[in-house]
């Protein structure tokens, strides 16, 4: 019963974007997140989000119970509760990222349960790591089997190039703007390498910079996940981000955003392999790229340092960028003390229009 009913979870779970192989290691991590009665009524739930009422009555199943399960496995960060307009709770599965993996540590708690699911994720990355590297070794066959990226890097505003129009969904201030409500909590990567033993290697990198929009925001400020955030508190954390060179990363759709990730290279589990094996595209880059005046450039090294993928170089002691690498994140212009480095458009990309079954963080 017990390998078949998980079994039934994980396709379930495989319905939504991110999908995960039927691994020891992820039949693992899903025992730890739910017991057996939970797992059987998650794999049962139907795309989307549902009221109490209207599962009970598809899923003929008595709507008491179904509650208490619903609500202890949101507790763990499986089941998504959202609210319809007249205020009724409605119940979705969770998918894997953003979701399930993220709130595992959202918490910066350092638990023993917390503990335990890192070793189980850890686990589970190794399994990962020996398909991806497979997969990866032929760059251009990967990029075309994962298809379009999941996030898009956003570009430092104040860098943005003045003689150039820039379009609304490339202005963090007015992506920002069309929201209403927003929750930051833990970095889960970055709390991932902590437990295994390397932390960041950022000296004194933010840890709460993982920032969720809308209903999403809603349940993680209800359930306890993170804290709620106004938009003055949410410019001012970007703002910090930037300054330790973390690469801003939103959803890569137009409509109500989910999430918005502030990355390093050291840490982060989808820059890592980008940097790892050159011309992996997992995440688009914004439409920017940074380029030198190699006149002015004092070959100071800052720009070096603080770019998160390596597509910066000093090449006889004057910056040298990789337009193949960089993100157009623009952290390394921002830094520069001569000038020397500016952001210019490579791109006219528009991102797709959101789908319209995507619930928040559920589907």
């Amino acid at each position: 019963m017990s390998d078949d009913v998980y079994m039934k979870l994980l396709g379930r779970l495989n319905q939504n974007p991110a999908r995960l192989p039927a691994l020891g290691s992820v039949l693992d991590l899903l025992r730890d997140l739910c017991n057996e009665e939970q797992a059987a009524l998650a794999a049962e739930m139907p795309l989307g989000a549902h009221t109490l009422k209207s599962l009970a009555g598809l899923l003929d199943r008595d709507e008491a119970r179904m509650e208490q399960l619903l609500e202890e496995m949101a507790d763990e960060g499986v089941i998504f509760i959202g609210k319809t307009p007249d205020n009724q709770k409605e119940y979705a599965v969770m998918p894997f990222a953003p979701g399930i993996l993220e709130l595992q540590f959202f918490k910066g708690e350092e638990t023993e349960k917390a503990r335990r699911r890192a070793k189980l994720i850890a686990k589970m990355h190794e399994e990962l790591d020996v398909l991806l590297n497979e997969l990866y070794k032929d760059v251009e066959t990967a990029n075309k089997k994962m298809g379009t990226p999941g996030l898009r890097t956003l570009a430092v505003e104040e860098e943005l190039p003045s003689n150039a129009e820039i379009a609304s969904w490339e202005r963090i201030t007015e992506i920002i703007e069309r929201e209403d409500s927003f929750a930051v909590g833990t970095c889960t990567c970055r709390q991932q390498t902590k437990f295994e033993g390397h932390p960041c290697k950022i000296k004194d990198v933010p840890m709460e910079t993982c920032v969720f929009f809308g209903k999403s925001a809603d349940f993680i400020v209800d359930r306890g996940f993170g804290r709620r955030l106004s938009r003055e508190d949410l410019i001012a954390l970007l703002k910090e981000c930037e300054k330790y060179g973390l690469i801003h990363n939103i959803n890569n759709f137009l409509g109500n955003n989910i999430v918005l990730c502030n990355c390093c290279g050291c840490c982060c589990e989808i820059l890592v392999p980008m940097i790892k094996h050159r011309g992996l595209k997992r995440i688009m880059g914004s439409n920017f790229v940074s380029v030198v005046e190699p006149e002015s450039c004092i070959g100071c090294g800052e720009c070096v340092d603080i770019c998160q993928v390596g597509a910066i170089e000093l090449k006889e002691d004057i910056a040298v960028t990789n337009s193949d690498y960089c993100m157009g994140c623009g952290n390394c212009v921002s830094l520069c003390p001569t000038g020397s480095l500016s952001l210019v458009r490579c791109s006219d990309y528009k991102p797709r229009e959101q789908r319209e079954d995507i619930v928040a963080f559920g589907r």
